[in-house]
């Protein structure tokens, strides 16, 4: 099944959000910080006050929920996140690198990157993979993580700052320090790693011109988003709309793309919706809905949006669905409509909290929907 593409083209200048499912995050002194024992996401405590941190264990933005992580930071006045530059998973495994789309984001979220590189890996012994070049258990090196956050504490200028300053300045000098790291974890487990030729390639790419990098990594993403968008995958449940692709703008000339599930046109408004299907329960994982979220919480702020070069009015909705749930319910809603969808539906006491949460949600971002409603 082919749907169409559309492709709008939107400006944000800064994103203001209210996450209220946002979790409770642990503490850590930063004296005993050590990023690989840390929880996914947290609050380091300094002699001054804290900062809100996230990490990723790939550059990828499509592996282990990072989306989700960003969300429950958001709420915090100062965050960081802790992104691996690369990520080599062996000869026989993926190779990622961090895109400039990835640093746009986090720009644009007032998000310090910190980029870090793995100082250690193991072999893959697992059953089907032990006679392949592959690496498991990747440690980073958390000295350098430390380093970096205790100069974030002493840097007064924006993220957008210092993560340019930290593209244009130390993203070769970090990226060959992971070259070399693989190295030496190959040297040490027997693992062959991806080329260093591979490698360098790419950054002399990067040395040549800056710019090259950045367009570099929007094809890369550019290229993604079209695939996404003109793929059905097998549990998504889309019938409302059409796959939608944005060209989006911020006020330094930056581009990124973006994508949606799809748009649905309602009257002379186009409604941008994130699809999370629950192929067997009431509603999706709390990640997945925290993932469609962090994605509202970007297309909630655009500021201006057009298609086909004249202005559009616009909402954004989350769309959930799930297994056997009686009747829909699209939030915000009034608290007798809230009850009554509540009472035909038997959630658990964590469902029906988060339900009443996403109602809060709605209240605080009034570009926002949450759509409930049966996959069948």
């Amino acid at each position: 099944m082919q749907r169409d593409v559309l492709t709008f083209n939107g400006f944000v200048s800064n994103v203001r959000y209210t996450a209220c499912l946002a979790e409770e995050l642990p503490e850590y002194d930063l004296a005993e910080f050590d990023i690989n024992k840390a929880k996914p996401c947290g609050k380091i405590i300094v002699p001054d006050g804290s900062l809100a941190y996230s990490k990723w264990v790939s550059p990828k933005r499509t592996r282990s929920y990072p989306f989700a992580r960003l969300y429950d930071i958001l709420n915090a006045p100062k965050r960081i996140t802790v992104i691996p530059i690369l990520k080599d998973e062996g000869a026989d495994g993926d190779l990622d690198r961090i895109q400039h789309s990835t640093i746009s984001w986090m720009n644009l979220l007032d998000i310090y990157i910190i980029l870090a590189y793995y100082e250690s890996a193991e072999k893959n012994k697992r059953k089907g993979q032990s006679e392949k070049n592959k690496l498991s258990k990747q440690m980073f090196f958390s000295d350098f993580v430390n380093h970096q956050i205790n100069e974030i504490m002493k840097y007064k200028n924006s993220a957008l700052h210092w993560n340019f300053n930290l593209i244009k300045t130390s993203f070769v000098d970090i990226y060959q320090k992971a070259i070399e790291s693989y190295e030496n974890i190959s040297r040490k487990t027997g693992v062959a790693v991806h080329k260093k030729e591979t490698h360098e390639e790419y950054l002399e790419k990067i040395v040549r011109d800056f710019e090259e990098f950045r367009k570099l990594s929007l094809r890369g993403s550019q290229g993604a988003s079209l695939r996404e968008v003109s793929v059905i995958h097998k549990n998504e449940y889309l019938s409302d709309g059409s796959k939608v692709r944005f060209v989006i703008h911020n006020y330094l000339g930056g581009t990124y793309y973006l994508t949606a599930d799809e748009v649905v046109k309602e009257c002379d408004r186009y409604i941008i919706q994130e699809a999370k299907n629950a192929t067997k329960g009431l509603l999706p994982s709390l990640d997945d809905i925290k993932d469609g979220l962090f994605k509202l919480a970007l297309f909630s702020n655009i500021d201006t949006l057009s298609l086909e070069d004249k202005p559009v009015e616009f909402a954004v909705r989350l769309k959930l669905t799930g297994k056997g749930l009686h009747d829909m319910l699209t939030m915000p809603c009034s608290s007798c409509e809230l009850e009554q969808f509540l009472s035909k539906n038997t959630f658990t006491r964590r469902q029906v909290e988060v339900i009443r949460r996403l109602q809060v949600e709605c209240c605080h971002n009034p570009k926002i929907q949450v759509q409930i409603a049966p996959n069948q």
